[in-house]
């Protein structure tokens, strides 16, 4: 039997990574998972001491718990709690002076009846294989758990990969420090205006955006543009789930929301597309912006996030909105822009919050996207449907500008491979962000339909 090696993640993310398929969890952050767990504690009907390399068998049925407390292991692991639901086997862990906050668990189900790891407290010298195994059997579940120490090539594969992951550790931590650090500008730089071009909210595509998907029903009862936009951006959420690897055929709202209700999943970047294109087929400017973190040249992988900005009347401003997330950020009640959000969580804000649409940890979000608060870009041509535009409606001179903290190297690649060409770089967040349709205002970024 293969195992699978990896250290315990402590997280509301991890939480739902572990389930396959489109199981629902009776948890999606971690305030509800532990929640969830002193539920799985009330139903708790027997209870052993368990030592490793050792089998135990398990029968449970639905609405039961059983506890396995560990003793003297060197890999630091304290309990493990088997739950039988609704043709559910949760398995809940926690290792040697671990807090609540620290548990993990996994999920089992028709066709993931097994599951191999292995575990160890922070700071272990070792970890501990498990496999569990199940099967239903009329109204029980039957498990089969057990656990055994790694072999000595096991262990120095452990030990390597126990150095990697610290000097990783220590890498994204010197990342989120340089990305925290307050920002420093050049309001005095100039550069030449541009021209972003967005796509007409009333062309063909647009239009067809909008009816086909009722956007208009869909905010019908806001007050406010603040309001529909939170409305497009929750229902926007409940289209697909995130995948991280996958890409639509076609890289428009149409299609991405075409193929989501067929079943596929995408990205972070679909996600921004459709909440920028749903803003702007309700009469809302809106721009997908790229995010990257200050090692965007170097990182194998990871390096970039992608969200949407739209132009919020009622507030004079841009306002950042991250779709694969459901969350856009306040102070004070007043939503930010990207540039703005940094800037809060640099100085420390006490009044900034992050709202989420559906469901999210605050903490756990800010310390997620901080890194990719560095560098930000958007293209200059905004279509999602340039075949529709008039041949005159074309953008001239760069096709991105990028906002660089004044200092900061100007990045020509991404990710190693991938160049970043006939990119303005700009010091300036007055360029970066421009003013929509104010009479008596330059507008340094002008806007075309």
């Amino acid at each position: 039997m293969k195992i699978v090696v990896f250290s315990i993640l402590m997280s509301a993310i991890a939480l739902t990574e572990s389930v396959a398929g489109d199981i629902t969890l009776p948890y999606s952050n971690h305030a509800e998972f532990l929640e969830f767990i002193g539920h799985v504690k009330a139903r708790i009907n027997g209870e052993r001491l368990y030592q490793a390399d050792t089998e135990e068998r398990i029968v449970l049925t639905s609405g039961q718990a059983m506890r396995l407390d560990f003793r003297d292991n060197p890999a630091g692991v304290a309990e493990f709690i088997f739950f039988y639901d609704a043709g559910l086997v949760h398995i809940v862990y926690r290792c040697t002076d671990d807090t609540e906050t620290e548990y993990n668990s996994t999920c089992l189900h028709a066709e993931r009846h097994k599951d191999s790891r292995g575990i160890n407290a922070s700071g272990a010298k070792t970890y501990l294989k498990t496999l569990t195994k199940w099967e239903q059997q009329e109204e029980q579940a039957l498990i089969a758990f057990h656990t055994e120490l790694p072999s000595a090539q096991e262990q120095q594969g452990f030990v390597k990969g126990q150095k990697r992951r610290e000097l990783n550790r220590k890498y994204m931590e010197a990342l989120r420090q340089q990305a925290r650090a307050v920002r420093k500008w050049n309001p005095g730089q100039h550069i030449e205006p541009v021209k972003m071009i967005m796509d007409d909210p009333n062309g063909p595509s647009m239009s067809r955006l909008r009816e086909r998907y009722n956007l208009e029903g869909q905010v019908c009862k806001a007050a406010d543009d603040y309001e529909r936009l939170r409305l497009i951006l929750t229902w926007v959420q409940k289209q697909w789930k995130h995948n991280g690897n996958n890409t639509p055929s076609q890289p428009d709202p149409l299609t991405i929301l075409k193929e989501a209700g067929e079943g596929k999943r995408f990205r972070c970047v679909e996600y921004a597309i459709v909440v920028a294109g749903c803003a702007r087929a309700l009469g809302m400017p809106a721009r997908v912006l790229g995010l990257k973190r200050p090692d965007v040249e170097t990182a194998q992988s990871g390096a970039g996030h992608v969200v949407a900005e739209v132009w919020l009347k009622q507030f004079n401003k841009w306002v950042f909105v991250d779709g694969q997330w459901g969350a856009i950020a306040e102070q004070n009640g007043t939503p930010l822009n990207a540039v703005e959000f940094q800037d809060s969580i640099a100085q420390r804000t006490s009044d900034l919050t992050v709202q989420f649409v559906s469901k999210g940890d605050q903490n756990n979000y800010i310390e997620w996207i901080i890194p990719y608060l560095y560098y930000l870009d958007f293209r200059m041509d905004q279509r999602h449907f340039p075949n529709e535009s008039s041949p005159t409606d074309m953008v001239s001179g760069s096709d991105k500008i990028m906002l660089v903290p004044r200092g900061a190297k100007h990045p020509t690649v991404f990710q190693r491979n991938n160049p970043i060409k006939n990119c303005t770089y700009v010091s300036n967040p007055m360029y970066f962000y421009p003013t929509i349709g104010s009479a008596g205002q330059e507008n340094p970024v002008m806007m075309s339909h």
